[in-house]
């Protein structure tokens, strides 16, 4: 872990759309290098839109948190509660290349045992793209469990999508 940074976690508002963007197409371009810049785009452009990220603010299912570093924005964390099927979902877990290694995406998960434990959910679950080697050996080495797989769909390209859960 990088020493002198002060961590923050807060609740997103809309003032920070512009840097949940940010943050979302700088990652996903640096990770996802298996998929083709402009299918990143286009799923950027559809699940992304203004309109789209209102919609995720207003959801009382959903709860969007980011991570600053020194008052920089740096990490953005999605949570969805699937109250159908009973799960309490990380839908989105990101960190800005230069901020990873600060132990931001473990204190955006603790944030979200938390928050699944007030909610008594006893498990949290996220999906990983099977490709995505790194984050997927990170999460197994939380104690995550891959138990699915499921085509994910990103604009025109299909990859193979591990599910996986941790007990909290």
């Amino acid at each position: 872990m990088k020493s002198q940074a002060e961590i923050t976690i807060r609740n997103w508002t809309r003032e920070d759309f512009s840097i949940v963007k940010n943050i979302l197409l700088v990652t996903w371009k640096n990770t996802y290098t298996f998929i083709p810049e402009a299918d990143i785009l286009s799923h950027f452009e559809k699940h992304y839109s203004e309109d789209r990220l209102i919609e995720i603010l207003n959801d009382p299912f959903s709860k969007g948190i980011i991570a600053d570093v020194n008052s920089d924005p740096a990490g953005w964390l999605k949570l969805f509660e699937d109250y159908i099927n009973k799960k309490f979902f990380v839908s989105s877990l990101y960190v800005l290349p230069e901020f990873q290694g600060f132990g931001l995406g473990k204190k955006l998960l603790n944030e979200a045992y938390r928050i699944a434990k007030e909610k008594q959910f006893s498990k949290v679950w996220l999906g990983v793209m099977k490709q995505n080697v790194k984050s997927l050996d990170w999460y197994k080495n939380l104690g995550f469990i891959f138990d699915e797989e499921e085509l994910f769909q990103m604009g025109s390209t299909q990859v193979m999508h591990l599910i996986g859960y941790k007990v909290v």
